[in-house]
């Protein structure tokens, strides 16, 4: 399936609609970004949370996350045939960079960053993350 450009922008807000959804601590923002049955993991520290309403808990903490969540160079690295629906499954690929600590220029912002891979449907009300995996300093 060609994904429509109207599709491409859906799926590349999914990120930009995260971050805010964590950086304004308004995690019920992050229905729009999930599907119900959601995974989010970071699986090289065995994290995981399943469902929207655990990723919601979690996101909501203030004590868990750093400042600023910039996410780029976001692509569509796959689209292939969803096995677990009728929708196509898009592979959804893209860069985190975290600013951690206070900021001033003669002590900088540290940061850490990772890569993001997911799963990507198309659900009845709209694209949706299925499975979202962080991979730290890729």
């Amino acid at each position: 399936m060609a994904l429509t450009t109207d599709d491409r922008l859906d799926i590349y807000e999914l990120n930009a609609k995260y971050a805010d959804a964590l950086d304004f601590l308004e995690p019920e923002l992050l229905r729009d970004v999930f599907t119900d049955d959601a995974v989010w993991e970071v699986a090289e520290r065995g994290f995981r949370l399943v469902g929207l309403p655990e990723i919601m808990a979690f996101m909501g903490r203030s004590d868990v996350h750093p400042g600023a969540h910039l996410i780029t160079n976001a692509y569509v690295q796959r689209v292939t045939d969803d096995p677990a629906g009728d929708s196509p499954l898009v592979t959804l690929r893209s860069r985190g960079i975290y600013p951690v600590g206070p900021s001033a220029r003669s002590d900088p912002t540290g940061v850490f960053y990772g890569r993001y891979e997911d799963d990507v449907v198309k659900t009845s009300d709209g694209w949706r993350i299925r499975h979202r995996r962080f991979v730290f300093g890729v």
